[in-house]
């Protein structure tokens, strides 16, 4: 939740002031706060995910808990993005918007994932930073990725022991550096680097997962300083990304099970990260065009309270509710596949 809250901060600055604003941690890390944000969510997800595939029955049901975590949050906030926010603030009259071709086709390019829009006609044009109007769903393609990853290392049986996972990191880090070789392509296709770049995090949350046992009890604050003393010797170095990740990710998981018992209070509340990550930045482009000139602090002074409150409906009567109805999913297509292949045979 607060690494979601922390995408927000990133993005006031280029949302607030424009294109090329110098946002926070981006000249001390050579990565932004946002970038930052977003390696916590994927050492994190490397790790629950990995937990999720352990506790499910079969591929199918993995599969539909996946689709069921991402989907219906993100159908809802398109609608919203499509119905409500344009037709607000578009400068086209309604009928040119909802007959425009980019209305009628936001939905269905951005449920892609992969092949995303971001724009909608008349909309947000006026901002410092136009016409974006959801720029964090780039993430999300590469996120499914990495569960795919996951379920493929799974399938393999990769998972079961230990020497046959170590099978898949050496893999893993053959194609990692294999790609540090490969900067042209890099240039050339901008795809291979954010899967560079963001699948690190994440398999290093799957190797705390499978090594749990090891790793936790043993886990300690003289062992992260020990890490990020080492990020630190090599800040000029060409690893220096890789030798942070691994200090914040250790950092992440010693925080992660401190025995605070204050702070398991939230978990009765909900999970309210993915609904923030994914209406933070509509609710901020709404400030910008209310508020024309409005300072990055101010910007996240009014969106804060009210990506909150998107993020708390959307889990408590969209998300949560798609995932108690796991099971219900499964069987369904479980009988369907079964129905198909009684018919084929």
């Amino acid at each position: 939740m607060i690494a979601a809250g922390a995408v927000l901060v990133s993005h006031a600055y280029p949302i607030s002031l424009g294109i090329g604003a110098v946002e926070p941690l981006s000249i001390a890390l050579s990565m932004s706060l946002g970038t930052l944000a977003l390696v916590t969510f994927f050492v994190i997800s490397g790790f629950f995910v990995s937990q999720s595939f352990e506790n499910r029955s079969s591929l199918l049901g993995f599969c539909a808990a996946r689709v069921l975590r991402i989907y219906p949050g993100l159908l809802v906030v398109l609608l919203v993005t499509v119905l409500v926010i344009g037709p607000i603030f578009t400068r086209l009259t309604m009928r040119a918007y909802f007959t425009d071709v980019e209305t009628i086709s936001y939905i269905p390019y951005n449920l892609s994932l992969k092949w995303l829009q971001y724009e909608l006609p008349g909309v947000f044009t006026q901002n410092p930073y136009p016409p974006a109007i959801n720029g964090s769903l780039w993430s999300l393609f590469y996120e499914v990725v990495c569960y795919g990853m996951v379920a493929a290392v799974g399938a393999l049986g990769l998972t079961g022991r230990t020497w046959k996972f170590c099978i898949f990191l050496t893999v893993y880090v053959l194609f990692y550096f294999g790609l540090d070789l490969l900067h042209p392509l890099h240039d050339y296709h901008p795809a291979l680097e954010y899967l560079h770049e963001l699948t690190y995090p994440f398999v290093l949350g799957m190797v705390v997962y499978h090594f749990r046992q090891l790793l936790i009890p043993n886990l300690n604050l003289l062992m992260c300083a020990g890490a990020g003393g080492i990020a630190l010797l090599s800040c000029r170095s060409p690893f220096f990304r890789e030798a942070f990740v691994l200090f914040w990710s250790l950092l992440i998981f010693y925080l992660g099970y401190l025995p605070v018992k204050p702070l398991k209070i939230y978990n009765r509340v909900g999970d309210y990260s993915y609904g923030m990550y994914i209406y933070a930045f509509p609710c901020e482009q709404i400030g910008a065009a209310l508020w024309p000139g409005i300072s990055p602090i101010a910007l996240i002074a009014v969106s804060l309270p009210a990506t909150l409150a998107f993020s708390t409906l959307s889990w408590h009567f969209i998300e949560r509710r798609a995932l108690a109805n796991r099971a219900t999913a499964v069987a369904w297509l479980e009988r369907n596949l079964a129905l198909n292949q009684q018919r084929a045979s």
